[in-house]
């Protein structure tokens, strides 16, 4: 413990007796063994030879003084009286306000020379302090970084004014306090800095100048405290200040460029951490920004031009971006010679960039390079502490980039020592910890597949496992690490073990997809990890245990759907409970689902209230974040909100059976859910390739087909994609269920629920079958009636709903466009509306240019059933995009999820497209059909793929009549019947009716 730490640690036991009063505080072992320590480490008598050696002692003499006088004042001991004169002496020549009532007179009587320092004396202290500092930077000094703190600090106590030079001075010091935490690692540097910096901020005036340099000040050291911590609520804090800083600051300020720079760093910290891609956007700029308006002779240049580079190779939109950052790295080492202190940064970004830019060209000088500067980097900045770890794995992965191109398994055992110097280095709870054991075990793996050796890939294993439990790193860090762990397990036969890392990797990619993201953040997070949720429950299968692959299919599926279905739900039990808390809930989850998702636009006025959305969006997040906290600590509340049970998730199968179907590289199997139990049928005749295949196959060329009006083509792939299902998935399945035989006339129809994961979500498995054109059984719409659920939660949202009652409020609505700007004629859809509407009457009947978005959401608002008989369209790489076609253009799904429609029992999607999802993100359930669902139809007709505009007239009359004819709605069975009837009368056409599927409880 130095001198300095002995003083910050007396100045906290002050500060404790200045809250509490209590004198025990200044009488316990632990306060007098510090206060004699700290006392005699001081020569009270010796002459002061400089400025630093006069403001340590005061410093020290400001905290031993009051601290005897305190206790002098409890007990009269006569020897603290008399220590704290002799202190007290030494401070009333420079800060006389800090004597207690009545001893500066008394002082002055004896002769001592009482005074307090004047503004312009004390500012010339924070002024050498500030020398101080940049000379510790230039020359790395650590003594020169423990002289500016005693400067800065002294500047600040002898202060006996409230003002601006009084917030300089801790301004300063909060500066010097984190440099120097750069350099040691010392968290406790980083702890004061963060304090001084606020009370600095605390003694500004907002309007003052030096408000900024505040604001700036706190920010620089707030980033440093997130990044040692990962706490994102100190991240916030940092972008809010340095957002001050930065936009405030008029054009002609010397320090914008400086504030522009910071305020980048946090966004692009903020970007890596949780994803967001307006901070990325925003960075960008701001480096821009400031780089524009730094003269070239500026000393602060190279760092900003390392800044620019890191933001535009963070930026998907430049293109080829690591060419033009490695022109910006270039001229910023062209600024920065040897020993300069941004070269070894330079040169560390220089080397990740050179790496990445082999892998899109191949260029193996740039791999050559890349690992030279990657070495250089380590050698040139052994001194700074905090970064020396992110520049050893950067150079480990510029060996493992190397060993692997040119077959040089020394690099990895050099990579591996690298890492373990970086892992040295790190605290436990560090968050780059997780990154740098990603590294570690994918470089011992890669040896592991060179040398064979068992011992490599036990600890690539470990690593990886390591990596995934460090709770303050990125959470899609945290997951993606877990995932390789499972593999790697599953890799050695350890399906139980792979089981818990997939796991484990769901957890975080729960929280990756965090609710303070916006929608579009969140689906390219979570596309990142396509095959996750498959490959978990496929080696929970393979280990034998098929309920815990019923749970995790549950958890990985659908998990925008179940943040939605948050705010949707009834917590009758939270409710009763804690109805506080449960309102305090509503409100939170209320408003986070109305914030708007806006798309990206350029508009200054757009882009200001995108980024207030943003910070209002996380700060709801971190709202109920804590609230759940609070909730789950409750008896009997612990899974509020958590993925449920499989006891919870058997009750789906309460009216009928629900198969699961999943594929993965780990195996191909339909899980069995009914209320016994599950059970499981191998898939063994369709591999995840050939499955992976055949869905390539049938999607491309019924797309071709129906673009070329091709429709012998289009039939020939539906009907090989059918019989395919039926052989490969469908007949295995009901013959397990025990539906091994057709329905006979006035026989009893079972029910069957399809929950298709991954690939099997694009495929008409209640179509599958060897359709026979005169006639057979060998089909699924000849033995069960089928629907479709996203996942079990929402099959059983559904069915709690309740029904809307009949009232005045039952009224249809029917939307038809025959005619739409920019598409083809659907003549038949008039025929389609008028002829329901004869059935109908009372429906309203929105059609041709009246059909515009906000009139049919307004609609939309008050009916109990809805008919659109229109185009519709799906993205499959971008299913968010989603819509059925309106006069005025697209109604998209995110314009419905948002909705909340009291009345809504049954809608009928007679468009194309309308139950299709994405190859992306298809176990995310997103379709226009999902999300009418969602927004309260019970019960959906939808289409998988593009439907005939001639046939979807009697498709639709044979579905209502067919619900006309029954005394319970069920739509289901409505469109089961209908099917079958149209594939009597045109035994040809199966590609036209195989599209319609049906949603719902």
């Amino acid at each position: 413990m130095t001198v300095e730490d002995l003083g910050f640690a007396m100045e906290e036991l002050l500060d404790a007796y200045g809250s509490s009063g209590d004198p025990a505080l200044l009488k316990e072992p632990g306060a007098q063994q510090l206060t004699d320590r700290l006392y005699y480490a001081v020569d009270w008598l010796a002459p002061c030879l400089d400025a630093v050696e006069m403001a340590r002692r005061i410093n020290f003499a400001m905290l031993l003084a009051p601290f005897y006088w305190h206790r002098y004042e409890h007990d009269g001991s006569r020897e603290d009286a008399t220590r704290a004169v002799f202190l007290y002496r030494q401070v009333c020549q420079v800060a006389s306000h800090c004597l207690p009532e009545g001893l500066p007179q008394i002082l002055a009587e004896q002769g001592d020379r009482v005074d307090t320092l004047s503004s312009s004396d004390l500012a010339a202290y924070a002024a050498e302090a500030v020398n101080r500092l940049k000379e510790a930077e230039a020359t790395s000094d650590p003594q020169l970084l423990d002289d500016a703190v005693a400067l800065s600090l002294f500047a600040a106590r002898a202060n006996p004014r409230q003002d601006v030079t009084r917030a300089e001075a801790l301004t300063t010091l909060g500066n010097v306090l984190t440099r120097r935490y750069e350099y040691t690692g010392n968290a406790a540097d980083l702890d004061r800095a963060y304090v001084v910096t606020v009370r600095a901020a605390e003694v500004t005036a907002a309007d003052d100048p030096h408000f900024l340099k505040c604001c700036s000040g706190f920010g620089h050291v707030a980033i440093r405290m997130y990044q040692r911590t990962g706490d994102l609520g100190t991240l916030d804090l940092a972008i809010n200040a340095l957002r001050q800083a930065a936009y405030r600051a008029p054009d002609d300020n010397p320090h914008r460029a400086a504030y522009l720079t910071n305020l980048s760093s946090a966004l692009n910290s903020q970007y890596r951490h949780i994803g967001l891609d307006e901070a990325r956007n925003e960075a960008l700029e701001a480096c821009y920004e400031a780089v524009r308006i730094t003269p070239r002779g500026h000393p602060d240049l190279p760092s900003r031009l390392i800044n620019l580079a890191s933001a535009v190779i963070n930026h998907p939109d430049a293109a080829e971006g690591d060419d033009r950052a490695v022109d910006l790295l270039r001229d910023a080492l062209s600024l920065t010679p040897d020993g300069h202190p941004d070269r070894p940064d330079c040169l560390h970004l220089l080397a990740g960039v050179l790496r990445a830019r082999f892998g899109r060209k191949g260029d193996a000088k740039d791999l050559t390079e890349a690992v030279e500067a990657g070495r250089s980097s380590v050698g040139a900045g052994a001194t700074v502490y905090y970064l020396r770890p992110n520049r050893l794995a950067g150079f480990a992965r510029s060996l493992q980039a190397y060993a692997d191109h040119f077959s040089a398994p020394e690099a990895l055992t050099e990579a591996v020592e690298a890492l373990g110097e970086a892992m040295a280095l790190l605290p436990e709870d560090h968050p780059d910890r997780t990154g740098t054991l990603i590294t570690l075990g994918f470089v011992l793996w890669k040896r592991f597949r060179t040398g064979k050796d068992p011992a490599d890939r036990a600890q690539a294993l470990h690593a990886m496992r390591e990596a995934a439990s460090v709770e303050t790193a990125p959470a899609r860090d945290r997951a993606r690490a877990a995932a390789v762990a499972g593999h790697l397990a599953a890799g050695a036969q350890d399906f139980a073990d792979a089981t818990e890392s997939f796991a484990l990797a769901l957890d975080q990619l729960e929280l990756t997809a965090w609710r303070g993201l916006e929608r579009d953040d969140q689906e390219r997070l979570l596309a990142a990890f396509p095959n996750l949720v498959t490959d978990a429950a496929a080696c929970a299968v393979r280990a034998g245990q098929p309920e815990r692959a019923v749970e995790l299919l549950e958890q990985g599926r659908g998990i925008l759907l179940a943040q939605a279905l948050e705010t949707r739900a009834d917590h009758h039990e939270l409710q009763s409970r804690a109805p506080e808390l449960a309102e305090q809930l509503g409100q939170v989850l209320g408003e986070l689902d109305r914030l708007a998702h806006a798309p990206s636009s350029g508009d200054p006025v757009e882009v200001r209230e995108r980024r207030r959305a943003n910070e209002r969006r996380a700060h709801l997040a971190r709202q109920r974040d804590a609230l759940l906290a609070d909730i789950r600590a409750l008896p009997k509340l612990s899974g509020f909100l958590r993925p449920p049970s499989f006891a919870a998730l058997r009750a789906a199968a309460a009216r009928g059976p629900v198969v699961l179907l999943n594929a993965s590289e780990y195996g191909c199997s339909a899980l069995l859910l009914t209320t016994a139990g599950v059970r499981v049928v191998d898939l063994d005749r369709i591999p995840h390739e050939r499955l992976a295949e055949q869905l390539v196959a049938f999607v491309h060329s019924l797309q071709v087909a129906m673009a070329q009006g091709r429709p012998v083509k289009a039939h020939a792939a539906v009907m090989t994609t059918l019989a395919r299902l039926w052989d490969d998935v469908a007949e295995p399945v009901l013959r397990e269920l025990g539906h091994t035989r057709p329905v006979g006339p006035g026989g009893t129809w079972p029910r069957l629920w399809w929950c298709p994961t991954g690939l099997f979500t694009l495929l008409p498995l209640h179509a599958a079958g060897r359709h026979r054109v005169h006639g057979g059984s060998d089909t699924v719409l000849d033995r069960v009636v089928s629907s479709y659920t996203p996942t079990l939660r929402a099959l059983l949202h559904t069915r709690e709903r309740p029904r809307p009652s009949a009232g005045p409020h039952t009224r249809g609505l029917i939307v038809s466009l025959p005619t739409t700007p920019g598409c083809s004629d659907l003549p038949a859809a008039e025929h389609e509306a008028r002829a329901l509407h004869q059935r109908h009457p009372d429906a309203e009947l929105v059609t041709g240019a009246a059909a515009t978005t906000q009139t049919v959401l307004k609609a939309l608002a008050g009916c109990s059933w809805a008919h659109f008989a229109c185009h519709g369209a799906q993205d499959l790489g971008r299913p968010s995009r989603g819509a059925v076609i309106l006069h005025d253009g697209p109604l998209t799904l995110r314009d419905i999820v948002r909705l909340r429609l009291p009345h809504a029992e049954f809608a009928f999607l007679s468009a194309c497209e309308t139950a299709r999802g994405g190859v992306v993100l298809a176990d995310e359930a997103i379709s226009f059909a999902a999300s009418l669902q969602l927004a309260g139809f019970r019960d959906v007709i939808g289409t998988l793929w593009s439907i005939d505009d001639t046939l979807a007239p009697e498709i639709a009359d044979l579905v209502y009549e067919n619900l006309s004819r029954r005394s319970t709605r069920d739509p289901a069975a409505a469109l089961h019947a209908a099917l079958h009837t149209v594939r009597a009368r045109r035994p040809h056409a199966v590609a036209n009716w195989a599209p319609y599927v049906h949603a719902g409880p």
